[in-house]
């Protein structure tokens, strides 16, 4: 299927990016691919280093000549098997040491945001995992200094007002991801009232099926206008992340999108 123009030429007051992840090959391949069609690529680490069955080796170099020949900006998924509210305090050390890591290896490629889920400790009381929380993020915080306003924690399937007040204690960011309000049905609208001006990164996704990270199509027609209208109100000029891993629902996605936001062009 043929693409349209370079989505870059659109010059949305945001800037459009998408996941490291959309064809099966090396992080450095799928950049290469997407250097000359968004203007921003979510850099994902499922793992963190000590607990990868496999080495990962990122190549900084070559990253930052692609970014630097294209125009392209990079963002990040911290490793998802972070642990900041486990009860162990070995397991809580070994993410915050993990971040630490990250932020110094990619130091390079200025990335803009770090993004962060805090999951739910299922076995610990929510009092527990809470107060957990709240000690790895005022550790990290003061481990990371003015950087800690780059990690950017994310809305997951929870109700966000569980943790949104420690943010603003700690001094970390917002990462607000739109695919996520909608799949666990968190109000989508009052969401983006709530948390879109303060947001310094942005996913969206589609949900089909009560699945999320598919392709953005036009039954979500409403979703994406009001979306596009709250950032243009809002003046915000972050990154939007679509997240999604297939090439083709990339495709789609930005088609879509294309014809929804034509107006902020």
């Amino acid at each position: 299927m043929a693409m349209p123009p370079d989505y870059r030429q659109q010059k949305y007051p945001w800037r459009l990016g998408a996941t490291s992840f959309v064809i099966p090959a090396d992080l450095l391949a799928n950049v290469r691919l997407l250097a000359g069609l968004v203007d921003d690529v979510q850099l994902l680490f499922f793992e963190s280093r000590a607990k990868a069955g496999l080495p990962h080796p990122v190549d900084i170099a070559a990253l930052k000549d692609v970014a630097e020949e294209s125009g392209l900006s990079y963002t990040a998924h911290l490793p998802g098997d972070i642990r900041l509210g486990a009860a162990e305090r070995d397991e809580r050390q070994a993410g915050i040491d993990e971040i630490s890591r990250l932020l110094a290896e990619l130091a390079p490629l200025e990335v803009t945001s770090f993004d962060l889920h805090l999951p739910r400790e299922p076995d610990l009381a929510e009092e527990e995992w809470l107060a957990n929380i709240n000690w790895s993020l005022a550790s990290l915080a003061a481990r990371l200094g003015s950087e800690k306003k780059r990690i950017c924690i994310e809305n997951i399937d929870y109700s966000f007002a569980k943790v949104e007040g420690l943010l603003g204690e700690h001094g970390f960011s917002l990462c607000l991801d739109v695919g996520h309000l909608l799949r666990y049905n968190h109000g989508w609208q009052a969401g983006l009232e709530s948390y879109l001006p303060r947001a310094r990164h942005i996913h969206y996704h589609g949900v089909i099926a009560g699945k999320d990270h598919q392709a953005v199509v036009k039954e979500q027609a409403v979703v994406s206008g009001v979306l596009g209208s709250a950032m243009a109100r809002s003046g915000f000029s972050g990154v939007v992340t679509l997240e999604m891993y297939e090439f083709a629902k990339l495709q789609t996605s930005l088609r879509e999108l294309s014809s929804r936001w034509d107006d902020y062009s």
